[in-house]
């Protein structure tokens, strides 16, 4: 076996929570705690509060909205930590709180409910990355979304 599969092989082992570690480790969930709201006309933000001796890392990070005709802008991280990884190489990760800005740069049309939809993975110090996770936020339209006016 050369070393490239095996090192794939170790890397789906890490990437993948193993049974037996479910009393120790924190459901994803639990270890990066998700929240969103809309902070001003045209911006949500996005909460992550990440439990001790774990990290997020800044280019796991994608979101989407539903239904489709909104564009979002570029999202607006703060400056991580550099961490070294054996698997993922130099990344900059998060650890305590990542608070993200996400624009709203155009809309369509809608009217009712629109769905943020945040993908992330992290990992934990003791030595496990979790799958990527997704979450999402619900927010219901009350004006036009030209100039966006939400209920949280």
């Amino acid at each position: 076996m050369s070393l490239q599969p095996l090192k794939i092989l170790v890397l789906l082992m890490v990437l993948v929570v193993p049974s037996w570690a479910d009393d120790e480790f924190l459901d994803p969930e639990d270890a990066f705690r998700f929240s969103a709201s809309l902070v001003s006309p045209g911006m949500f933000e996005v909460r992550y509060v990440i439990a001790d001796g774990y990290y997020m890392y800044l280019d796991r990070f994608r979101f989407d909205v539903e239904p489709r005709g909104i564009v979002l802008g570029t999202p607006r991280f703060p400056a991580g930590q550099w961490h070294e990884d054996e698997f993922f190489g130099r990344s900059q990760v998060f650890r305590g709180q990542v608070i993200i800005g996400i624009p709203i740069v155009a809309g369509a049309d809608v009217s009712g409910t629109i769905r943020l939809i945040a993908v992330s993975q992290g990992c934990a110090d003791a030595g496990i990355c979790y799958l990527p996770t997704e979450q999402t936020k619900d927010f219901e339209l009350i004006g036009s979304l030209g100039a966006p006016s939400l209920t949280r």
